[in-house]
């Protein structure tokens, strides 16, 4: 004849009975899948601590010996039968923050270098090796990506452009503003770069070498259309656009 402890609640106090004549101890449900309430931990945790064994507390309560040594361990290491939350973590990073940041302002200053003069920068200054690919990673994750080059001229005057756009936004209107280019053309400027084959073979198409006579053509557009154009052989130089902007534009 097997004993079995149980609570008997009322007071606010956990009172042990023993309860005779069970022959076979109850079920215990089973343990897959099965929410288990912080309240009914505690209460596992309590009657542990007033001397109740592993086993009868398991036939009570319905729960495993396994599940109330883990809650006991939460208990002494985390002060709670609840852990903290765990968070994922892969393979530690071969450049902390402050790393990444100096390449991120270097890649600012100078946005044509290749990886491997990356790695080379890295290996140099920052004294750590790292692979093409990971490298390529990582500075796609700091938000930069791989772009065409915009050139800026080297001769300009960061000053004065400052003060031309303010100047433009306090005073400029929409009529008041022309802009002007030049292109050129000769025979081969309308061949298509990009077609289309079969797998394994090239793309051929037949056209002329020979890039013919040049032609170039100066424009000035206004928000009303084009105002002064010109055309001729050859190219242009800075001498021939500043003649067009003097003679053809702005004697409108």
């Amino acid at each position: 004849m097997r004993r079995l402890l149980c609570i008997a609640g009322g007071t606010g106090n956990l009172e042990r009975k023993l309860l005779f004549g069970l022959s076979h101890p109850p079920q215990t449900s089973s343990m897959v899948y099965r929410k288990i309430s912080e309240d009914l931990k505690n209460r596992a945790i309590t009657l542990y601590d007033q001397g109740l064994i592993p086993d009868d507390i398991s036939n009570l309560l319905g729960i495993s010996t396994r599940s109330l040594a883990r809650w006991r361990s939460n208990q002494a290491v985390y002060g709670s039968i609840i852990p903290p939350p765990t968070y994922r973590s892969g393979r530690l990073r071969i450049l902390d923050a402050e790393q990444v940041l100096s390449i991120s302002e270097q890649l600012e200053r100078a946005p044509e270098l290749y990886l491997d003069e990356i790695q080379d920068l890295v290996a140099l200054k920052l004294q750590t090796v790292i692979s093409r690919s990971a490298l390529a990673e990582l500075i796609r994750d700091a938000g930069f990506s791989y772009k065409m080059l915009h050139k800026a001229a080297a001769e300009r005057d960061e000053v004065a452009r400052t003060e031309f756009r303010e100047w433009a936004r306090d005073y400029a209107t929409v009529k008041m503003v022309v802009t002007a280019d030049e292109s050129s053309k000769n025979n081969r400027t309308i061949f298509r770069r990009w077609g289309r084959s079969m797998k394994g073979a090239s793309a051929d198409m037949h056209a002329g070498f020979n890039r013919g006579e040049r032609y170039s053509i100066l424009a000035a557009i206004s928000v009303n259309g084009y105002i002064a154009t010109r055309i001729l052989v050859g190219s242009v130089d800075s001498q021939e656009f500043f003649d067009f902007i003097v003679s053809d534009v702005v004697r409108l």
